[in-house]
């Protein structure tokens, strides 16, 4: 066993943690500045946990990650492009340090620690500003070329609204947290002295408030939740029929909120999923973990590489 640090990179917030023995041991929760200075944001919060018996450190961060050199490509909610975040990290601290996607380093967390322990196949589907995504096949990360399990940009809509990515009608654009706000800024704008705006006291609707309003029994918030679980459903049942994992686990922002929105989605799939009568939806659960996920998970890489367990060179299990 290693002592590592763990940095969930997205666009607004940042939480380090520090992991020893597979314990969490101390936290960190930073703001992103919004910046393109993404080594120095995943710097900070390596030192806001940082002890001198580190032994290597894992970053996951939102977008295009090439594998295994741990480049940031490009992210449509993290600023910079083409910067070598692995290799200026690993000259700044010293440590080997080990970068991949966000999700695939939550993927690894859940596989080890969460609710995907017992499970070889397994999708993680990540429910937030956006939709993302990893594959486990056989107990690895399947990365494709490197960018494996963007399904967020999957054309659902064609012509549909406009997506962060530049493109329109990805399924994102209907299945998250942002689609979850723009359904109640409609419907609020047309019903200002409604219950949804009374229940949200007045102030904008954010995914969160939507959500607590939808479990704390406002109508018109379980419909709209409802609506994006049943498109989100629709997602998944394509991933199903590609795939056929054993397991899919939803994280994420939205991915917490349980029955509101995993209710719908399991019925949709199940409805929708090809032989249906014949054949079982795969489980659909929520990720154990909870927003830790992707930083335990790159806590976990980085101990595999820390230990011999994971060659940047060529990829390993034992």
């Amino acid at each position: 066993m290693a002592t590592t640090i763990g940095i969930d990179l997205g666009g607004t917030k940042t939480l380090a943690v520090r992991m020893e023995n597979n314990d969490l041991v101390d936290e960190a929760k930073l703001s992103t500045p919004p910046s393109e200075d993404l080594v120095g944001n995943a710097a900070a919060a390596i030192r806001a946990v940082w002890t001198d018996d580190i032994e290597a450190v894992g970053v996951g961060v939102a977008g295009l990650v090439e594998w295994p050199s741990g480049a940031f490509v490009w992210g449509p909610h993290v600023a910079g492009t083409g910067l070598q975040v692995r290799s200026r990290l690993a000259d700044l601290f010293g440590v080997p340090v080990v970068v991949d996607n966000d999700a695939n380093a939550g993927a690894w967390g859940e596989l080890h620690l969460g609710a995907g322990r017992g499970y070889d196949d397994m999708l993680l589907v990540t429910l937030g500003t956006g939709i993302g995504g990893a594959i486990v096949l056989d107990g690895r990360v399947h990365r494709g070329g490197s960018f494996a399990g963007e399904w967020g940009h999957m054309l659902y809509q064609p012509g549909g609204a406009q997506c962060d990515c530049g493109k329109r009608g990805c399924w994102e654009t209907v299945a998250s947290g942002p689609a979850l706000v723009r359904l109640a800024r409609d419907f609020i704008a047309q019903n200002p002295e409604g219950t949804l705006a009374k229940a949200l006291g007045g102030e904008p609707p954010t995914g969160e408030a939507i959500t607590g309003a939808a479990d704390g029994g406002d109508e018109t918030a379980r419909n709209l939740v409802a609506q994006v679980g049943e498109a989100f459903g629709r997602g998944l049942c394509n991933l199903i029929a590609v795939l056929d994992p054993q397991v899919i686990i939803v994280g994420g922002g939205l991915g917490s909120v349980g029955e509101s929105l995993l209710g719908p989605a399991r019925r949709v799939a199940a409805d929708a999923l090809h032989g249906g009568s014949h054949r079982m939806l795969p489980p659909i659960l929520v990720a154990a973990l909870g927003p830790r996920a992707s930083a335990v998970g790159a806590a976990l890489l980085a101990e595999d590489l820390a230990t011999g367990r994971l060659s940047l060179r060529v990829e390993q299990r034992a």
